[in-house]
């Protein structure tokens, strides 16, 4: 019991901030809408912060803008339907089809825009759709225009000690996956999180700079990292292939032993991707590969050891700006 309200406790502090942006960003934006004279509850106006703000610091805005974009188009197909047809399975099917064509070209975010195709059927289920269309698209557009305002100053996850966080957190996984790995699943997990590095360090650096606040600072944090992040994509790599070769030979009986080499090797690898290199803990690792292949000079063992000596190597090379 004391192991669940110790779970409950970590959950409330890694989602409740998120939580309370929410709260605070949609009655804000409820009450824009009642100084601007909403008649009815302005729902759409709160629906908006709702469905657009993320536990992710860097993808509120395009989502806030999909949204949207998503919704003017949508109103504006369906209203233009229905001008021309009556509600029928014929004016759903056309709606539909042209929702889902714009929303491929709106694909703000990289995705689908499925907010088109569901903007345009809400419009169906109105029976005044011009009006209905009025009051939903400004109320929209008041939610939209608060999120995009609120989100990067309101209890805002830094992009820059997240990435660090992420990447510190790799670098203990790929350690640990080569002292003693857990399984496939789990070397190929963490293999997809080192190679998704890069892109990350890139979203990062892009949300920093648009920040009011982190711009000034951020951005000179993360420049040093990119070499890191490329780093430990191509060792995540590494890690797995020497996975599977140690895992195949045990499987046909006839194992090889690296383990006086992964072991040191670990302590560099760990070292080197979270800013602190281990020069002993390299050499270390460096004589104990050349140890190894006197003792195994087995075709195996000389299988076994390259993706070792290749992790090396890349310890070794100075990493590119």
């Amino acid at each position: 019991m004391a192991s669940s309200g110790g779970r409950v406790r970590e959950l409330v502090r890694a989602e409740g901030p998120f939580a309370v942006r929410i709260v605070v960003t949609a009655a804000v934006a409820w009450q824009v809408c009642v100084w601007l004279g909403a008649r009815q509850p302005p729902v759409f106006a709160v629906v908006v912060p709702l469905v657009s703000l993320r536990n992710d610091p860097y993808t509120t805005l395009n989502v806030s803008l999909a949204r949207l974009a998503g919704v003017v188009s949508g109103l504006a197909l369906g209203i233009a339907v229905l001008r021309v047809l009556h509600p029928s399975t014929l004016a759903l099917a056309v709606v539909l089809a042209l929702a889902l064509a714009v929303g491929i070209v709106l694909r703000i975010g990289g995705t689908l825009n499925i907010q088109v195709a569901v903007s345009a059927l809400l419009v169906f289920a109105n029976t005044d759709p011009d009006s209905y269309a009025v009051f939903r698209l400004w109320q929209t557009a008041v939610g939209a225009v608060v999120t995009v305002v609120l989100a990067p100053l309101l209890l805002p996850t830094n992009p820059a000690r997240a990435f660090v966080a992420e990447l510190n957190a790799t670098a203990a996984d790929l350690a640990r996956n080569l002292r003693a790995p857990a399984d496939e699943e789990a070397v190929r997990a963490v293999e997809t999180r080192a190679r998704e590095l890069p892109r990350k360090l890139a979203a990062a650096t892009k949300a920093v700079r648009g920040h009011p606040v982190w711009r000034r600072t951020e951005p000179a944090r993360l420049a040093p990292l990119a070499p890191l992040a490329r780093t430990a994509a191509d060792i995540g790599t590494l890690v797995r292939i020497h996975f599977e070769d140690t895992a195949e030979f045990a499987a046909r009986g006839e194992p090889t032993d690296t383990t006086e080499v992964a072991t040191p090797l670990a302590d560099a690898v760990e070292a080197t991707l979270t800013g602190t290199p281990d020069p002993p803990a390299l050499a270390t690792a460096e004589a104990a590969l050349l140890h190894n292949a006197t003792t195994d000079g087995t075709r195996l063992g000389a299988i076994a050891r390259r993706p070792l000596r290749r992790i090396i190597l890349v310890l070794k090379e100075p990493p590119a700006a």
